[in-house]
């Protein structure tokens, strides 16, 4: 509950004073007041994180949580599913947007390649900061009571809440956007991540994952909003892969317990 708290009144503080006063012409994106508040925003769910472990020191030492957001001693494969699993979904549902309609093709724009590792670096800070609070605490703390499938889903739903100030933010990519589109592929990103802190209690890696789903829709692989009804082919590619994963790991955990009473 801390973590909430603080996490929404950081973020919808800055972010509703930014909106305020980009609507009052009064800064545009780019300058540096604008994107002061705008990253100050950004990052209330790390604010928020450090708040909830260092109120709660007997529960959640700081050590622990450190541990935590800095495991990167995982199997070399994980780092390539972390990095490969959204890049391969964007691909894919680029792909199939544009086979059901080839005109989107002259609709994309899309970079360099090699810019990929730039922007990587870049969305570390451009939304990979938000995981030590979203799942650094919220995903484990709900999951002790709920489970961790259930509780990547409503940690999902909230993240999606969260990010409503953007869409009266003239100058950032959410502006004037559809919502239920947008809420729905966090939904995804949710379960995804759900999944891989799960299977790895590494909160770097769930940063790494989200700043490489943000890179390669900066990119330019992602479907046009020309596409109409098509846009729902991602966020629902997204939803499908997480459940997908959050039904097998519970599977082979079923498997594991099972074996144990052989």
């Amino acid at each position: 509950m801390v973590f909430l708290i603080v996490c929404f009144s950081v973020t919808w503080s800055a972010w509703g004073i930014l909106g305020w006063l980009a609507r009052a012409q009064q800064l545009v994106y780019g300058q540096w007041p604008f994107m002061l508040l705008y990253v100050l925003g950004g990052l209330g769910p790390m604010i928020g994180a450090y708040v909830a472990v260092l109120s709660t020191s007997s529960q959640a030492p700081l050590r622990e949580f450190h541990q935590r957001l800095f495991r990167w001693r995982v199997a070399g494969w994980w780092y390539a599913v972390t990095i490969g699993l959204p890049v391969v979904l964007a691909i894919a549902s680029t792909m199939i947007a544009v086979l059901f309609r080839p005109d989107l093709s002259s609709a994309l724009s899309i970079r360099p390649w090699y810019m990929f590792v730039p922007l990587l670096a870049v969305m570390i800070v451009g939304g990979g900061l938000e995981e030590p609070g979203w799942r650094g605490i919220a995903q484990p703390e709900i999951a002790h009571t709920i489970g961790s499938a259930k509780a990547a889903l409503w940690v999902g739903l909230v993240w999606a809440l969260w990010h409503v100030p953007l869409f009266f933010l003239p100058g950032v990519s959410q502006y004037g956007s559809n919502f239920p589109v947008f809420a729905l592929g966090v939904v995804g990103m949710a379960l995804m991540l759900g999944w891989l802190y799960s299977r790895t209690a590494s909160i770097l890696l769930c940063v790494v994952f989200h700043a490489a789903a943000n890179a390669i829709t900066a990119l330019g692989v992602a479907i046009p909003h020309e596409a109409g009804c098509l846009v729902l082919l991602s966020p629902c590619l997204h939803v499908l892969a997480g459940f997908v994963l959050l039904l097998a790991a519970r599977a082979r955990s079923d498997e594991r317990v099972a074996a144990e009473f052989v």
